[in-house]
This record gives structure tokens, sequence and C-alpha cells, in this order.
């Protein structure tokens, strides 16, 4: 008996949207959408550029496997896509990957998917109506939040006014930062890769390592050894403690509890009398002993992130991060800065402009006549030499 297929066809008169998927996660994988197609993403808060990149690829629809608005940050993405007559679906199938592939036909229908008329994903359409409605909360959430922000930042800089302005408490290290680079290491956004991508950086430049709270373990996982660890005590490994070569203790009453631990280390303990999370205590610290430059690994990489804090912890952070100014900066723009280097040939071009501009310049003074009319008269010379030694 001959085995029947199962596959359904599509009827003439299906509804919905029709069309082939493609999935493109990332965005370097937008430009091998074509037009016509169904995307599939995995963009958090879908921003501007990511949805004019999709736009312009001309997809019918788009399937986003994250939420396309948290309401965290206004994000524009939705609302273009909406505006431009591209469906956006955001799906609630963490297995979609194993239901669909590049290639196949699907159907959309109010917000649910069908490959041969079989429901493979479902999730919620959003429309020009829910995605102005998002965009309008979140913008009001965000001014909320930066409100609190302000409030918390105000409220700190005049509890910690002299520590922050004249450096009070922030103690002196025995380790020489000043004019040195220094690398904070934190656990956070991006953490491994950000330090992964240091690797380089760490190797040509020696930075002073700081391990802030669980940082330090990270920092010995990658093989480095922090020269500083920073942190609460219950923030602190026995392995990051014995390893570092200064210990600092934050504490917010002066006290440090269980003493023994440090003592059984044979460690001088040095202590930062103050409140904040061991990253913003850390920055501090090396911004106040002079350090050149600030690198943070696993600092937040948005907005979004900077706000997911609790606001007394943004404002601490935020402030911090003011005090620092310029010398802070983040580690993924040291990473971009430390590997993609100028190519050798623009630099070589640039080298035989300088020769060219040199000779012309002296060749019109009346040295350089006679310079060049006596490498002339060598070069014919030499020419008629080698037309002997041919002849």
């Amino acid at each position: 008996m001959a085995i029947r297929n199962r596959k359904t066809p599509l009827p003439p008169e299906a509804k919905g949207i029709v069309g082939t998927v493609r999935f493109a996660r990332r965005d370097k994988e937008h430009a091998a959408l074509r037009p016509g197609e169904i995307a599939i993403v995995d963009h958090p808060d879908l921003d501007s550029q990511q949805a004019e990149a999709l736009i312009d690829r001309r997809v019918r629809a788009v399937i986003n496997v994250s939420r396309s608005s948290s309401g965290r940050v206004p994000n524009v993405g939705p609302q273009m896509l909406a505006h431009a007559g591209i469906t956006l679906i955001d799906v609630t199938n963490p297995d979609l990957a194993a239901r669909l592939k590049s290639g196949d036909k699907v159907r959309i229908e109010a917000g649910k998917v069908f490959k041969d008329e079989i429901l493979v994903a479902s999730g919620a359409e959003l429309d020009q109506q829910r995605t102005n409605s998002d965009l309008a909360a979140a913008e009001s959430g965000l001014a909320t939040k930066l409100d609190s922000l302000a409030a918390n930042a105000s409220d700190h800089i005049q509890r910690e006014h002299a520590m922050l302005i004249g450096g009070a408490r922030i103690p002196r290290l025995r380790t020489k930062l000043r004019r040195r680079p220094v690398v904070v290491v934190s656990r956070g956004h991006d953490d491994v890769a950000d330090l992964r991508g240091l690797r380089r950086y760490i190797n040509e430049s020696d930075p002073i390592l700081i391990g802030a709270g669980a940082g330090a373990d990270l920092l010995l996982e990658s093989g480095y050894t922090p020269r500083i660890v920073i942190g609460a005590l219950d923030n602190l490994s026995d392995k990051a403690i014995r390893a570092a070569g200064e210990v600092v203790i934050t504490t917010a009453s002066g006290r440090v509890d269980m003493p023994e631990r440090l003592e059984k280390h044979g460690k001088e303990v040095v202590t930062f009398v103050s409140t904040g999370s061991d990253d913003d205590l850390a920055i501090l610290l090396a911004d106040t002993n002079e350090a050149a430059v600030i690198i943070h690994v696993g600092a937040p990489a948005d907005l979004s992130q900077f706000l997911d804090r609790a606001p007394t912890e943004a404002a601490r952070m935020f402030v911090s991060r003011l005090r620092a100014g310029s010398k802070i900066v983040d580690a993924k723009a040291v990473h971009y800065f430390s590997t993609d280097r100028m190519a050798l040939w623009p630099i070589m071009l640039l080298l035989l402009a300088g020769v060219v501009a040199v000779a012309t310049a002296i060749g019109v003074t009346p040295v350089g006549n006679d310079w060049f009319d006596s490498i002339g008269t060598q070069l014919s010379d030499f020419g008629n030499w080698i037309k002997g030694l041919i002849s």
C-alpha cells in the first residue's frame, strides 16, 4: 500500500500571510533576507536600526522569539514596522527552531503560525494601535525611572559629599595606580565576553586588574591574577583573597565580620567604609588612587540595563561614573580599538606621500637642484655600465 503524503497543500483562498521563513536571529544575518520572506529574529526591545534593516529587506512579516517591547525603554522599532505595513508577532514557543527551518513555507493568521496547516507557533500580533500604546507606556515608565534616578542621586551626593568631593574614607593603596591603566572586573552584563575581548589589551598594556566581588573569581577562571580584590567579605571567595596582592573590604558599619577568614590567609586588609555595590566602589577606589584610565568589565551595555538596577544602586553607579568622568571606559570600546587596527596599505601610502612631498620641497631649492642633478648623472652612468655588460 502506498504511503500517503500527509502534507496538506495551502488552499488558494488561504487567509493571512503566506511566505517562506528565514532565520535571521542576529543583526548581521539580516543581509540574507529576501523580499517577501518572513523573518524569524531574536531581538529583545527591537530598536530602530534593526527595524530599518528589516524594512530595507522588504520582508512581509517578522516573527520575534523575544519580546519586541518589554516596557523598559521606549524603543520605536515595533512602531516603525507597523507603519511600514510589516506584520510583527512575538511568539512564546521556545522550540521554534526545532519546528521550523529556513525555506519552510508557512501561513500566519491572527498571531498564529501554521506549517502544512499545523499550528507550530502562536503569539501576540503587535499592530499599530498596540505598538503606539506600548511606546507611550514605556516613555511614561522611563520618565518615572529617570525622576527616581535624579532624586536618589541627589540624596546620595548630599549624604556622601565628603567622600565624593574630597575622597574622604576612600583608602590609599600600597599598589601604585597613579598614571596606570586599570581594569575593574565585575559580574554583570557580558562579563565573560568583555574579559575575553580584552586579552590582547591586557597582554600588551599590563593594566592593574581589580576584581570587584565575584569578578575576582572571573579573573581567576580566565587565567589572570587580580592585583587587588574589593568587596564585602561575603562576596569574596577564599581563593580570591588568597590570590590577590591587596585586599580591600567594604563595610557600611566600619566593622569586618569573621576576621579569622582574612587572618588565615595572612593578608593585610584595608577597609573601605561606605555603602554601595562592589563595582561602584572599585571605580571610586581607582579614581581616587589616580588611575589613568578605568576599564569596566561587566558594565551595563545600555540605558535599560542601567535602570534595571534598584533605584538606589542605579543612583550610586551614576554618581561614581560621573565622578570618574572621562577616565571610565567600557570594555567593549577598548576591544574595538585594540582589534580593529588600521590596514597597512593606507599607512604605507601616507608615508610614500610624505616622502614625495619632502623630495619635491627639496627639489625646488638650489641645493636640491644640484643634489638631484648629481643623482641623475650617477643613474645615467649606472645605466651605461649595465648596457656595456650586456653588449
